[in-house]
């Protein structure tokens, strides 16, 4: 497999440096899909288009053999940040980057069509590739794929994917099962109060003291509420209000994020959410509006399919480069695939060795090595092989 993957890895290296520059947000990638769209024609590949909304596509290869259905996937979205790495093919689009590594994980995958493309034929069974837009924004571009019937036409027996790391180093892979990542939800209030001149603060309602108040006391909810033993994460990212140093507004907003491991946990804690909102409240005479918005699921990982997986990288990378997943608390729409069949979703190291200091993902500058494209063309191409031979 590894001399099918470097046959295409400078192909890959181009189709990522091409993405790079040309990012584009969240079920906005115009160019992105017709330049797939272009290249997956130009390979004589078979595939549906403008999925999800209008910019994703569903690609389908082999079937000429009975056999398995596999599906691999890559988002493609960007994030609004504008770029530092200095690259010379760096973002040529203000403001919007690539700065998740969805550009690696399209380079990837148009990289592995190609190489299967070419032993097209020899496939005992089917290869579904996905190329979905919108992981960086609600509903998640996987769940509309999804809708659009990308796991039915046809039937999908197992789905892989895998996610850049920046900290762990290129050459690596890293795996694990059962619940790996949260569920991200969103935290929306608007505390309303009754405004007035800074000097006379007794004649207001001060809805800055009231959110201040609020934000302060949710920590609580994780640090009381919540089984030590049990992950959780209630961060607030955002405040507004007020106009002037010496006017008491008379609203305040705050957003938050919300972030569990288990579903019973979810549900419960928009209740405990609001229960403190609405003391704070009501001891200070405001009043309040909240919205809580549910995100992705908890990303879970199959077992059977994770052991595939890691045999996999196993024989790609050599048993000593495979390692132990590390669970966290960040949100991925894969989740909604492994919802409906089994799968596994995996962490690529993307680190250059030396690098001592490495940025993280949605950062300014983050930097990925290029040589993992090949070391994921690889790992996917022996997935497929594994899975349909049927060793699983």
């Amino acid at each position: 497999m590894w001399a099918l993957a470097r046959s295409v890895e400078e192909y890959g290296i181009a189709v990522r440096r091409r993405l790079h520059r040309n990012p584009e947000l969240s079920f906005a990638e115009h160019d992105t899909h017709q330049y797939l769209a272009e290249e997956l024609q130009g390979l004589g590949c078979s595939f549906r288009s403008h999925l999800a909304g209008g910019t994703g596509l569903h690609v389908v290869l082999g079937g000429t053999r009975p056999g398995p259905v596999v599906a691999l996937r890559a988002d493609i979205d960007a994030l609004p940040i504008q770029e530092e790495t200095g690259l010379p093919f760096a973002s040529e689009r203000p403001g919007v980057m690539h700065a998740c590594g969805h550009d690696v994980h399209t380079a990837i995958l148009l990289a592995t069509a190609r190489a299967l493309k070419s032993v097209e034929q020899d496939l005992p069974g089917t290869v579904v590739l996905l190329f979905q837009p919108g992981e960086e924004k609600n509903p998640g571009g996987a769940s509309l794929m999804i809708r659009d019937g990308v796991l039915d036409q046809p039937k999908v027996d197992a789905i892989f994917g895998l996610h850049v790391d920046p900290y762990l180093e290129a050459g690596r892979m890293a795996f694990a099962s059962g619940p790996v990542m949260a569920a991200p939800d969103e935290l929306r209030v608007t505390v309303t109060g009754r405004g007035g001149h800074g000097a006379w603060p007794h004649q207001t309602v001060d809805p800055v003291v009231t959110a201040a108040q609020i934000i302060t006391l949710l920590q609580q909810v994780v640090a009381r509420n919540v089984d030590p033993f049990q992950p959780a994460v209630l961060t607030v990212g955002m405040i507004h209000g007020g106009t002037a140093h010496n006017i008491i507004p008379d609203e305040v907003e705050f957003i938050g994020t919300v972030r569990t491991m288990d579903e019973g946990l979810r549900r419960r804690m928009p209740e405990r959410i609001e229960a403190v909102i609405r003391g704070v409240c009501e001891a200070a005479g405001a009043s309040y509006r909240m919205e809580y918005e549910r995100g992705y699921p908890v990303l879970v990982n199959h077992p059977e399919a994770t052991e595939t997986g890691r045999r996999a990288a196993a024989a790609v990378l050599g048993e000593d480069r495979v390692g132990r997943m590390e669970p966290s608390m960040g949100g991925e729409d894969f989740a909604y695939y492994l919802e409906r069949v089994p799968g596994t979703f995996a962490r690529l190291g993307a680190r250059s060795p030396g690098d001592a200091a490495p940025h993280g993902l949605h950062t300014s500058r983050l930097m990925i090595d290029e040589s993992c494209i090949a070391v994921g063309v690889a790992y996917y191409i022996q997935v497929v092989q594994q899975f349909l031979m049927g060793e699983r």
